[in-house]
Order: C-alpha cells, then structure tokens, then sequence
C-alpha cells in the first residue's frame, strides 16, 4: 500500500504580510545608514581631491615662485578696457596652470600650444575634457560639460568644476573693475601671491573651497566654469560662511537657481560663497594644505578672517 504524502505546508496570508512588514521595516533602517555611508564616502573623496588641488597649487609655487593668477582678466572688465586685461582670448585662471600638477600634463601641453597661437582658450577643441580631481562626487550636476550656448563655433563653454580659489573677504570688484586687481585673498584677478606674503599663517587663510554647479537650462552659470572665468565664478569669498542663504552675484547665473545656489544677476560687488551637498558644511582647503570641514554654522568673524592674507586676525578652531 503507497504510503499517503505529508500535506504541504505554505506560507498563510498573514505570515506573508507580516515577513514582508518586517523586511520593509529592515529596509527603512537600513537605508538612511547607506545613505550616511555614502555622504560619508563622498564627503571624503571631496576632501581628497581638495588635497591634490592644493598641493597642486603648492607645486606650482614652487616651479614660479608664487600662486598663480586667479584669473589672467579682471573681474566683469568693460569692453573699453585697454590690453591685456581686457583681451578676450586670454580667458584662463588657476585651475589651467595647475594642470601639470594634477596629471593633466599632455592636456596643459595641448592647451599651451593652443594658447602660443594667439587662439582663444575658449576655442580649445578639448575644453570639455572632465577633470575628476576637480570634481565633488557629492554634486549631482558633475561632470558639467554642457552649457546653454558656446562660443567660437563651439556648442559649449567647457568643463566645469567644484572647486574655486579664494579671492579674499570682501567683493570682487566695486565700482571700479580695477579692484579686483587688489583683493586680500591669495589668488584673486591678476595675483602673483607669495607664501611670504600671506602674514597671517599659512594654517589660518583659505585657498580653496567648493561651489555647487547649477545646470544651464534657460540661462548660463559660470560658477565653476574653469574656460570663462572672468566672471568671478572660478573664485569664493569668505565674506558670509558656508551655505549662506544669501544669493551670490554674477554677471551670468541661472534664472531659475536651485534653493542651495540662489543668484542674482550683477556686475559690481560680484562675489560667490562657498556652497556644497554636504550636510551642514563645506570642504576648505587652506593655504598650507590641510582640508577642513567648515560647518554652517561657523563663527561669521571667523570665518570672514581666513579669506584675508594679511588682515592680522587671529586664528581660532572652528
């Protein structure tokens, strides 16, 4: 006689919903805590490449025996402006003299020759060459290569990028674009700024930072934008601290920023404060290479005082 089966035994609907409430359940307390370890890893990863673009800077000085210019223009400069501030084909910054620091040599060797021939940086056939290192991985609008027009029978302005050189505490020019010419930061339009010649320490003045890129829909944004910088937006100041709500102001930013880059458009007392994705802070990269995590909520004064060289303030933790 065959011997009966053993009835099979299934999952009832109530176990079901209660195993699928608790993988739900392990699923809502998990994620946050990937999320924290990701912002973690990013935040990092920023901090690092920060580190590779002050040194950079650093062997720079060293090869020149000064920073480079902030910019090679001034700042926002009228169309009457006599050469070569006002020479438009000239339109680099710190971020290409860097570039044989960073192991972008071959690109800074196509870009020189380029520039010998009297062209315009903004007519470099591989201007939307992405540099990582100088990209936050917590910016989810990197790598910027598109913008809403280009120029020189290009369809874009080039490569944009998270970080941006301290101009100084105050504005970038005034009513006179001479003025920024002559800022207390260390690379600022122009400069030619020594490791002597930045008094108040080394370990108490900014040198780099971060920005936030704002994508070029229905109007240009120039913060970051490395192959047209003489905007301002390749610059910060210290002038209010990290993430503060005020608007930056440039010549060209979007219409419509994002609520973590507001902007208003100007073309005096142009400035950019240092922004970033981190929670409640900013990367700050200072003139004797250590990385710092700037909160939000730092001492205005403070903060105010690491954009100056030589203001004689004193240092303090933040």
């Amino acid at each position: 006689m065959v011997g009966r089966r053993p009835p099979r035994r299934g999952f009832t609907l109530i176990e079901l919903l209660v195993v699928v409430a608790i993988i739900a359940i392990l699923v809502g307390l998990l994620l946050p805590a990937v999320q924290k370890v990701r912002a973690a890893a990013a935040r990092a990863k920023c901090q690092n490449n920060l580190k590779q673009v002050a040194l950079g800077l650093h062997l720079y000085h060293d090869a020149n025996d000064r920073f480079p210019h902030g910019t090679y223009n001034y700042i926002d400069i009228p169309d009457t402006t006599p050469a070569p501030y006002n020479n438009k084909q000239d339109r680099r910054c710190w971020a290409h003299d860097i570039w044989p620091y960073i192991e972008q040599g071959p690109l800074f060797d196509r870009f020189d020759a380029h520039m010998k021939t009297g062209a315009s940086a903004l007519a470099f056939p591989q201007l939307a060459t992405v540099i990582p290192v100088l990209m936050c991985p917590a910016d989810p609008v990197g790598p910027k290569t598109q913008t809403l027009w280009g120029d020189y029978g290009l369809t874009t302005q080039g490569f944009s990028g998270n970080y941006v050189a301290n101009a100084g505490s105050t504005t970038f020019n005034d009513t006179s674009h001479t003025t920024s010419a002559n800022l207390n930061g260390v690379l600022f339009a122009q400069s030619k700024v020594k490791f002597g010649q930045v008094t108040d320490g080394a370990s108490n003045t900014a040198l780099v930072s971060e920005t936030v890129l704002v994508p070029d829909t229905t109007s240009n944004d120039v913060r970051g934008r490395y192959h047209n910088p003489s905007h301002g937006g390749v610059s910060f100041s210290t002038r209010l601290p990290p993430n503060d709500p005020t608007p930056d102001a440039l010549r060209w930013c979007s219409a419509t920023p994002p609520t973590h880059a507001p902007c208003v458009t100007a073309t005096q007392f142009v400035f950019v404060l240092a922004r970033s994705h981190h929670t409640g802070g900013a990367n700050l990269a200072m003139v004797d290479g250590s990385v710092k995590f700037v909160s939000n909520a730092v001492d205005a004064a403070t903060f105010r005082g690491l954009g100056s060289r030589n203001g004689s303030e004193v240092g303090s933790e933040w």
